[in-house]
């Protein structure tokens, strides 16, 4: 009966090495295409994120205990057709969000109202869109904000398509991206990207 030889130690030593560069070059390719997407986006993504502040006379801290919402933060007044227009572009944004429902149930558009208009006409404004808030307060706080996220409003221009983009706002209160305003399927495959690509 032949007795089975012994392996060759260094066939074993290249076999072992041979596992772990494929392991290695799979997780840096992993990383690779994983980050790749971002470049193919039409937002404007800031890496790592970048710190907002919020002026503490403005309330969007959230739901106590919640704070698991990502924002979509737009400048708005809410006397004007063009950003009446613009919540039922989101409306669209958010439906096509649907495929997603763990990003859907998180996003929130957050409109900074210049108008500072109240509840009543926020309530007609808003007509029961729960993805919607309006944050009504003293304009120059809502300024600081704008200026802050880049988004400073132009009263001869309430969201018309060159100043209804958004800033996409993380739950910790980290900016990652520039939304611009365009179709909602492109909008909605910016937001979600951006978002799984965080998480």
């Amino acid at each position: 009966m032949r007795r089975p030889g012994r392996r060759n130690p260094g066939r074993r030593l290249i076999l072992t090495l041979a596992a772990l560069a494929s392991l290695i070059v799979g997780y840096y390719l992993g990383q690779h295409w994983q980050r790749r997407p971002l470049a193919d986006l039409s937002a404007v993504v800031y890496p790592a994120g970048q710190s907002v502040d919020y002026p503490a006379d403005l309330d969007l801290t959230g739901d106590p205990g919640d704070a698991s919402h990502w924002r979509l933060i737009v400048a708005a007044d809410t006397r004007v057709a063009a950003c009446t227009r613009l919540l039922h572009d989101y409306a669209l944004v958010f439906n096509r969000l649907a495929a997603w429902p763990r990003i859907q149930e998180r996003l929130r558009l957050t409109l900074l109202a210049f108008d500072h208009p109240d509840a009543d006409a926020i309530s007609r404004f808003t007509a029961g869109a729960t993805w919607a808030e309006v944050i009504s307060a003293d304009p120059e706080a809502l300024k600081r904000l704008g200026e802050q996220l880049g988004i400073s409003p132009d009263p001869n221009r309430w969201c018309s398509p060159a100043t209804a983009n958004a800033v996409l706002v993380a739950p910790d209160d980290r900016r990652w991206a520039l939304i611009p305003h365009e179709q909602a399927a492109i909008m909605a495959h910016n937001i979600r990207t951006i978002i799984a690509f965080v998480e």
